[in-house]
């Protein structure tokens, strides 16, 4: 999970070259589990970046190092969301997100929505408190 986050970072500061936080990390799926030995590989890409936030999809891939073994798999996955900061640790405006392609899109538009959905939770969750 660490290198996750780690890698979520690299992502999140080379879109909008500031610092970045972490904000929240929506639910990290063990798909396989990674076996001694094989080798990990963590690879993120921005999905969606809204006024003063981005998601990062981050996916694991593990493969083992002996060839007789299955090949390349899908070992974890998640959905990190940064916020930009300014010196004063105040959120910044993120540039957005130029899409090329249909799948980017698709990402950008599910992005969207697990954005609104976790936004209505917030405010929910905030109403009740009072």
């Amino acid at each position: 999970m660490k290198l996750m986050d780690e890698v979520a970072g690299i992502v999140a500061a080379r879109h909008c070259n500031t610092n970045i936080v972490t904000a929240s990390v929506d639910a990290i799926n063990f798909h396989s589990k990674i076996k001694k030995g094989c080798v990990v590989t963590v690879t993120g890409r921005l999905t969606f970046v809204s006024n003063k936030s981005m998601e990062i999809q981050v996916i694991v891939d593990a493969s083992p190092l002996m060839e007789e073994e299955k090949g390349k798999y899908h070992a974890v996955s998640a959905f990190f969301t940064f916020i930009s900061l300014d010196k004063y640790n105040r959120a910044l405006p993120v540039p957005p997100l130029k899409i090329k392609g249909e799948e980017e899109q698709r990402s950008f538009e599910e992005g969207n929505a697990r954005y609104l959905h976790n936004k209505a939770k917030r405010l929910a969750a905030k109403e009740n408190q009072q």
